[in-house]
């Protein structure tokens, strides 16, 4: 994996975006707001234009990893790191919701910010930070279990697009794990069987109901991936399935690469060119463990018009997926 496209912020950038922050923090209090949600896309043409063209033109050209360094963060401003999403809301104080504010912003150049009911009661900001009693779970929550490397929401009809994160903390220097499609080395007859729709996930809102699609997708010499190495399963009887699912997460552990977030790096992931996931580590649980602020963008979340709220709410309702 070659490093990320990068973007280092100017001095006179950031006082441009912190004086943008000024103004909207006091308009809007809150980024779940269907009134800041609306028009998101429209505040964030205020951004730098050398910010904004770096964005655009990253997603235009399918990046699968590309960050933006240099964004101040106050450490002392911040408090201590929540104890689990539910302590984050509401945010202790102007700073981490001017945080909120900005990676919303960025990430609307990108796509359609959008939230799941079912992840963090629908907050279109998602804190992942340790959880206490949740060290080996298989979520964001956990710290001292591999978080294994996995397509976000692969397989479910409304996966994002992109993952944008905004890295408030990481004192122990924790990387993100990223495997890119375009790195993987397969046989031409493996990724054939990948090309079929023979691997299950399990669907949101379905109490359990596995529906079956493709791994990888899309152009062979730019191949699309949705891949899940803890959930995913072969057809029933399939056994070319299950072996070339087995080539795959060989493949894919062969290629995964660290990528270690700084207090006040913005990154995004594409999540159709890559996979992700996270060493494990030790928490502290003492107010200063990692800290990463996340949202989910779409490029057209059209389609998920019906399973949504109204009045301008970009929150994907679980009970309505069925």
């Amino acid at each position: 994996m070659t490093g990320p496209d990068r973007l280092t912020l100017r001095d006179g950038e950031v006082e441009q975006i912190d004086s943008l922050l000024t103004e909207v923090a006091a308009r809007y209090g809150d980024v779940d707001g269907a009134d800041f949600v609306q028009e998101a896309e429209a505040i964030a043409q205020r951004l730098p234009l050398r910010l904004r063209t770096f964005l655009v033109s990253c997603r235009s050209r399918e990046r699968p990893l590309f960050a933006v360094e240099g964004w101040p963060v106050d450490d002392a401003a911040l408090g201590p790191t929540p104890r689990d999403w539910q302590d984050a809301w509401p945010p202790a104080g102007d700073a981490t919701h001017r945080h909120h504010l900005l990676l919303v912003l960025a990430a609307s150049l990108v796509g359609d910010a959008f939230a799941l009911s079912t992840t963090q009661d629908g907050h279109l900001v998602n804190h992942i930070v340790p959880v206490l009693g949740a060290e080996a779970h298989v979520s964001a929550t956990s710290s001292t279990r591999e978080l294994a490397w996995h397509t976000e929401e692969a397989g479910f009809r409304f996966s994002p697009d992109h993952l944008a994160f905004l890295c408030l903390r990481n004192p122990s220097e924790v990387p993100t794990t990223i495997g890119l499609a375009d790195d993987l080395v397969l046989d031409p007859a493996v990724e054939d069987v990948l090309r079929r729709p023979l691997f299950g996930m399990p669907q949101l809102g379905t109490e359990g109901r596995i529906e079956y699609a493709p791994v990888l997708y899309g152009p062979a010499e730019r191949p699309y991936l949705s891949a899940d190495s803890v959930y995913m399963v072969p057809a029933p009887g399939a056994d070319d399935a299950a072996e070339a699912l087995a080539v795959l997460g060989a493949a894919l552990d062969a290629v995964l690469r660290p990528f270690t977030a700084v207090p006040g790096d913005l990154y995004f992931l594409d999540n159709r060119r890559a996979v992700h996931g996270r060493p494990a580590f030790q928490p502290r649980y003492d107010g200063t463990d990692r800290w990463l602020l996340r949202v989910k963008t779409g490029r057209d979340i059209r389609g998920s018009g019906a399973c949504r709220a109204r009045g301008g709410a970009r929150v994907v309702d679980a009970d309505r997926l069925a």
